[in-house]
């Protein structure tokens, strides 16, 4: 259904949820986080996955222009380095 606005309500043909069928809602996804991690670093290994092609790297003094390249959709995951 998508992200629906707050109090939005759909209806279906209750014919739709026999024989062992459900309807379920999920926020934010239903990933278990460590085997979907586990299975993201296997597909990133065998070149399947494109990590490095998904992040984008700033320094801490470029938030800014981070949130920026965010917003414009430049950068799909911008990560942000703390000086160490």
């Amino acid at each position: 259904i998508g992200g629906a606005p707050a109090g939005a309500e759909f209806s279906l043909d209750h014919a739709s949820t026999l024989w062992g069928k459900r309807i379920i809602g999920i926020l934010g996804g239903g990933g278990r986080s460590a085997p979907l991690i586990g299975a993201l670093i296997d597909m990133y290994k065998q070149g399947r996955f494109p990590f490095d092609r998904l992040v984008s790297w700033f320094e801490l003094d470029q938030v800014e222009e981070a949130i920026g390249a965010s917003h414009r959709g430049e950068a799909i995951k911008p990560i942000v380095r703390m000086p160490g």
